[in-house]
């Protein structure tokens, strides 16, 4: 079963003087199927959050259309079937505690009773929260409060989660608890997930599908190692030295050397598609001999494959 659909999706902005329109997304397709956490992914000023608003009915389209779990975007059965987390604006009341909040938005999307109390009582454990129940929102730390964020987004049970930025502003520590629950969440409820973020730790901890956008325009849609092409098979190979006169290996092909400045820091680039790993870590082995210290072995980030993307991105 789908829970997202974009079809055609286009919301264009008129421009002065008669100018041809500023199309902010444009001719937009795809689909995410039920359980499935797609990451949606861009540089600035892409669409991504124009989009956003349009599959949550935020805004309208100039043409094309979304729906959610087969509604259209913007209806209340959609609307129904939907959780919102936006990492910069809060849904929280701040002089409300978050019982106050809990409570009252399970009333708005009409969770009441035992169904009520059984939903916050399971959210309230899984995220965690327990102990601030009793807390204004606006005292809690950063951290804290966004986990709160995500109860109330999920006290109604919704089938899809738009995630936008949900860990921005966090340490690391926060970031990996609230990472930690969201996937323990979607596991046990078997709910979509979209997220929107520009950490991509994010994206690697928690999504294996991702859709880049453009200019407003798709220009990606598949797995994450896909998203790295040639780079998906590349690693990178750090080795310290006890000794500074060891030189960098550079007698074996398809092994490439790379230049550091620390005569007790030595780095190559490998690609594992031509070379087993084995081999490799044999032969440098071999080389450095007792001197080793230190292997570590790293693969191409997420962040430089996007990174290279758009380094020569034309700003239009």
């Amino acid at each position: 079963m789908k829970s997202i659909i974009a079809k055609d999706l286009t919301k264009t902005y008129p421009k002065p003087k008669k100018e041809e329109a500023f199309y902010a997304v444009k001719n937009l397709n795809f689909d995410i199927h039920e359980g499935e956490v797609v990451a949606f992914l861009g540089p600035n000023g892409a669409g991504k959050s124009t989009t956003i608003k349009m599959l949550c009915g935020i805004l309208t389209p100039t043409s094309g259309s979304s729906e959610i779990v087969g509604k259209k975007s913007g209806t209340k059965e959609a609307n129904l079937k939907l959780g919102l987390v936006f990492g910069t604006r809060s849904q929280l009341y701040m002089h409300m505690t978050i019982y106050e909040n809990l409570d009252l938005i399970s009333e708005i999307y009409y969770v009441t009773g035992e169904e009520k109390k059984k939903r916050i009582q399971y959210l309230t454990e899984l995220f965690q929260i327990g102990h601030h129940l009793k807390s204004r929102a606006r005292t809690l730390s950063l951290g804290e409060r966004m986990r709160c964020e995500i109860v109330a987004a999920l006290i109604h049970k919704p089938r899809v989660l738009l995630a936008d930025e949900p860990t921005i502003g966090l340490d690391v520590v926060a970031k990996n608890k609230l990472r930690e629950v969201i996937k323990s969440w979607q596991i046990e409820e078997k709910a979509t997930l979209l997220l929107t973020s520009h950490d991509l730790s994010d994206v690697e901890a928690l999504c294996h599908r991702c859709i880049l956008i453009d200019h407003g325009q798709k220009q990606y849609d598949g797995t994450l190692s896909g998203l790295k092409g040639n780079l998906a098979g590349v690693r990178r190979i750090q080795i310290i030295t006890a000794d500074k006169d060891k030189s960098l290996m550079n007698d074996v092909t398809l092994i490439k050397p790379i230049q550091t400045g620390n005569e007790y820091i030595h780095k190559y680039e490998m690609d594992t598609q031509h070379i087993p790993m084995a081999e490799t870590i044999s032969k440098l082995s071999r080389h450095y001999g007792e001197s080793l210290q230190d292997l570590q072995i790293f693969e191409v980030s997420l962040e430089e494959v996007l990174g290279a993307r758009f380094a020569k991105r034309e700003i239009k």
